[in-house]
Parts: C-alpha cells; structure tokens; sequence
C-alpha cells in the first residue's frame, strides 16, 4: 500500500512538473509530493528560480542544481508547487505535517498559481477526518499558549520537534461540525499563535494521483 501511495504521489508530481516553464519563479514546497516535483523540474533543466519554504526544500535544490531566492528579492511567485496533508471537496487543505506550514503559506499567498500534488488517499469528505490541524507558537511562553488553546479547543498534543523558525509545534483536533472559517479566525486570534495549517479559500490547483491515473482537480 506504501509502495502504491509513493507511486500516485511521483505520478502526481510529474504531471504538476510540466506546469513549470523556463523563466519562472517559483514556490518549492516542503514533503514528499513537493520533493518529488522538484525532482522532475530539475531533470527538465529549466531555467527557474525559487523561494523554498524549508531548510530541507532549499538543501534539497541546492543537490539538484536548482536556483534560489527569497520572498524579499522576489515577492510576487508565478507559481508554487507543494504537497498536501488533506483536501476536502471544496478544495480547502490541511498542510503542515512536516512543521513547514508558515512558511509554505507566506510563499503560498505570494504566488499566482498554487498546485497542491497528493495521492487519492490525501482526498477526503471532511477536513480532520484523518489528522488534526497544525499550529505553530511563539516559542517565548508556548506552554501557556498551548494552555489557553486548550481552553477552547480540547485535544492540542504538543510535538518534540520545532519548525526552522523556531516555533514550537501543535496540532489541534478539528471538530466534525466546525465551521472551517470560523475556527480558522479564533485559532489565529490566539495572542502566542503564528499562524496554523488550514490553507482556506486559496483555489489551488490540484493534481490527485490514483490507481486510475492522475486527475487534475
């Protein structure tokens, strides 16, 4: 079933490839999907560059030949290309698994065209059906933030790991009958809270690869 998962994710990711062209600039996204994609634009030896939403992303370019900028020297992307934790029907994404989901959304908002690549699996009827909602905090003080979250949305689990910013890491149950929007306000809202993974109302351009192909939602 892995073995499966990680073909629909390279499937996926060669098809969201050709989207790429010469002169562009770009968003390179963080995780496997996005890995994957980054793997293919460099086997097309284009000339691009781009801004990478992690320490990994830009390690990651920088073995493959693959140019790189910043959000200060280019603060308007043509595109970016980035993977996904969760996609419900309406096209609103859960990201930030992998810890990257600040970074990725600054990068996300600065682009014209956003493509999110994952397999089928990542499709779902309702966001938070099979992970919660990623949360970064201010590290000065981010047990008691994590507390005051608390208070409002029971069920925050803190992770060992930091983000490459430093944030400290949460993710937060996303109740079955929430209103996306409005648990999205109040989470941010949060004094000690930088921001969390639920990309709303962003119309991405997504690439789902399965067992039938790759579909282009």
């Amino acid at each position: 079933m892995a073995q499966d998962a990680d073909a629909f994710r390279r499937s996926a990711a060669e098809a969201a490839a050709l989207e790429v062209q010469a002169g562009m600039t770009i968003g390179y996204g963080t995780g496997r999907a996005a890995f994957a994609a980054l793997e293919a634009i460099a086997r097309r030896k284009l000339d691009v560059r781009g801004v990478p939403t992690s320490e990994r992303t830009a390690d990651l370019c920088k073995r493959l030949g693959l140019e790189l900028t910043t959000l200060e020297e280019s603060p308007r992307l043509d595109l970016v290309v980035d993977g996904a934790d969760e996609i419900d029907p309406d096209k609103q994404v859960i990201k930030g698994g992998g810890g990257a989901h600040v970074r990725e959304k600054l990068v996300a908002l600065a682009a014209r065209r956003r493509i999110f690549i994952v397999e089928e699996s990542k499709l779902v009827a309702r966001l938070g059906s099979t992970r919660g909602v990623p949360v970064a905090l201010v590290p000065f003080g981010f047990r008691a933030t994590l507390e005051r979250i608390a208070r409002r949305f029971p069920g925050a689990t803190l992770r060992e790991e930091r983000s490459d910013d430093g944030a400290a890491l949460a993710d937060l149950p996303l109740p079955r009958d929430a209103d996306l929007r409005a648990f999205a306000a109040e989470l941010k809202s949060i004094t000690g809270v930088l921001d969390h993974g639920l990309f709303l109302d962003l119309s991405p351009e997504v690439f789902a690869g399965g067992s039938q192909g790759v579909r282009r939602l």
